[in-house]
């Protein structure tokens, strides 16, 4: 393996090695290393997406601008729990932490949206951390949630913590 990892780097080097004497004659050794092991360029990745039609498309930029806010904020998270969800199964020790933390989670996505997300979120198995002005997580696709609302009476010098618990199905006030 070593041995065809090595043969395969040496003619991506050449080749772009080629490529940089053709443009412009200059070599620049560490540009050129640096551009065959960017593994960005090693992948292409294409998104789609489907409506209620059923039909899948292409996610392309000209379809990306026409999606609301709530789409293009979904459109953004769905691949960033799927890149999180990767990076966690890599992972030795199946009791690790599956840690997620959002600011502002899920702004401008819809309540029916929104309860999807959890779905995912849930799906995934992840360990949560979400903050938002107007969220509270009470939905039918969360199992279990620990709720912390955050009270700042105007001009005070303190802020006070209200604590609830979602079961699934009723918010209430702990004790």
């Amino acid at each position: 393996d070593e041995t065809k990892a090595a043969r395969y780097f040496r003619n991506r080097i050449a080749k772009e090695k080629q490529k940089m004497m053709e443009r412009n004659g200059a070599i620049n050794y560490m540009e050129l290393v640096r551009d065959v092991l960017d593994y960005r360029r090693w992948f292409e990745f294409r998104m789609s997406y489907w409506r209620n039609t059923g039909n899948r498309n292409e996610l392309t930029n000209a379809a990306f601008k026409r999606f609301s806010g709530g789409e293009k904020a979904m459109a953004m998270y769905i691949p960033l729990f799927a890149a999180l969800n990767a990076q966690y199964q890599k992972a030795t020790d199946p009791w690790h932490p599956r840690i997620l933390a959002l600011d502002e989670a899920f702004a401008g996505v819809d309540d029916t949206n929104i309860a999807s997300m959890f779905q995912l979120v849930e799906e995934l198995d992840f360990d949560y951390i979400m903050n938002s002005q107007i969220l509270w997580g009470c939905f039918e696709t969360v199992r279990k949630l620990k709720i912390c609302e955050l009270l700042r009476p105007l001009n005070a010098d303190h802020v006070t913590v209200i604590n609830y618990i979602w079961d699934g199905h009723h918010r209430r006030l702990c004790d």
